[in-house]
């Protein structure tokens, strides 16, 4: 052993007596310097405790012995940013506290032996420390990447996984909702929008469904809440959102080509039915549907069912999505009637004794309150077929 390794040795040792204390400053240093560390639980604070004690002696053993870092160090540390990459510390946040509590510990060696260290004890401990940080930084750092990438894989196949048990109505009991949402540390919004979109002779089903993620994706302030999954079932794509820009979906389909039908306000409770409606609706709907709605909606979705015989078919239902608050509205709803029965708006007039003009803006009030104009013949289908099925 030379002069100069008994020398630091001794030195390590005076530093580590007063162990627990150094380690209690380290620590309260650390949560003042970064948040994520100051509202860490006790099993949580034994866990850095025991991390800052093995890196503290690692550290002082290399400098006593102008050491470097072994394989097993770098596993050990590539061990931490696994699971520091469980437990959803930020990475930034890691990284940090390992440049703060070498800060303090060179600071402390300074306080306790300015005079028993000399010029080349300093240069040599803060190399060894800058040494041991550049490693440790890249071990955490791959450890925490290959980690948190198959802890996202797997969370998004568990995620589909739930979506899928949804729109069959596997997932149908609140209770067990909850638990399973919170084994993957989410929450569904409490309502959510449905696309269901039909592959095209160059786009597959799932590739569909990954577009119209994609293009409608809104991030979450809240990171536990799911903006979106996406799946494949029954050869269709199907995509949970928690809100959809319609013009940005009709967008997106016409320019790949593609058919999708969108199911709004869906719950967990209500969304085998959604769904169930939204196939039939994509299958169903005639060429007419397609050439003048880029996307069909709740109204189109129910008059399918209605008129196919569907098992999930519901007047009620159906006049209620066309329909919506024009119902409230009896000057403009009898006019409608009275346009559908003469097919126009002059024979319209005549028949309620009122200018063509005043029938065309009560047929502008109709496409204000249902978004469809009873002119185009879609359009006109879907709204006559709300009104034969509406409750008198």
């Amino acid at each position: 052993m030379t002069d100069v390794t008994a020398h630091r040795r001794a030195i390590a040792a005076g530093l580590t007596e007063g162990e627990a204390a150094l380690v209690d400053t380290f620590l309260v240093t650390i949560a003042a310097e970064i948040p994520a560390y100051a509202s860490l639980d006790e099993r949580q604070l034994q866990e850095v405790r025991s991390i800052i004690v093995w890196t503290l002696h690692r550290v002082l053993e290399l400098w006593a012995e102008d050491g470097t870092l072994t394989e097993e160090d770098i596993a050990l540390f590539r061990g931490v940013g696994a699971v520091r990459a469980r437990d959803g510390r930020p990475l930034s946040a890691v990284l940090r506290a390992y440049r703060v509590a070498a800060g303090e510990f060179l600071d402390q060696m300074s306080d306790r032996f300015r005079g028993a260290l000399a010029a080349e004890d300093v240069t040599s401990l803060v190399r060894v420390w800058f040494a041991v940080l550049d490693e440790l930084s890249e071990a955490i750092y791959d450890g925490y990447e290959v980690t948190g990438r198959s802890l996202g894989a797997d969370r998004e196949s568990s995620l589909r996984d739930l979506l899928t048990d949804l729109l069959l109505g596997r997932q149908s009991h609140a209770g067990s909702l909850a638990a399973r949402l919170r084994e993957l540390d989410a929450q569904l919004p409490t309502t959510f929008d449905l696309v269901v979109v039909g592959p095209s002779r160059v786009v597959d089903a799932e590739r569909a469904a990954a577009l119209v993620e994609r293009a409608l994706e809104e991030r979450d302030d809240a990171p536990t809440t799911v903006a979106s999954i996406h799946t494949v079932q029954d050869g269709a794509g199907v995509v949970l959102l928690r809100s959809v820009d319609t013009a940005r979906l009709a967008e997106v389909v016409e320019e790949h080509g593609l058919h999708a039908v969108r199911h709004g306000r869906v719950t967990a409770r209500t969304a085998p039915r959604a769904y169930r409606l939204a196939v039939t609706a994509l299958r169903a709907a005639p060429d007419l549907a397609w050439s003048q709605r880029g996307v069909l909606d709740d109204g189109d979705l129910e008059v399918l069912a209605l008129v196919a015989g569907h098992g999930d078919a519901d007047p009620v239902r159906a006049a209620e999505a066309v329909l919506g608050s024009l119902t409230e509205d009896t000057e403009a709803l009898t006019t409608l009637w009275a346009v559908l029965e003469a097919d126009g708006a002059a024979p319209a007039a005549a028949r309620l004794h009122v200018h063509p003009q005043t029938v065309r803006y009560r047929m502008r009030r109709v496409a204000s309150l249902t978004g469809r104009d009873p002119r185009l013949p879609w359009d006109r289908y879907v709204l006559q077929t709300a009104l034969l099925a509406a409750p008198r």
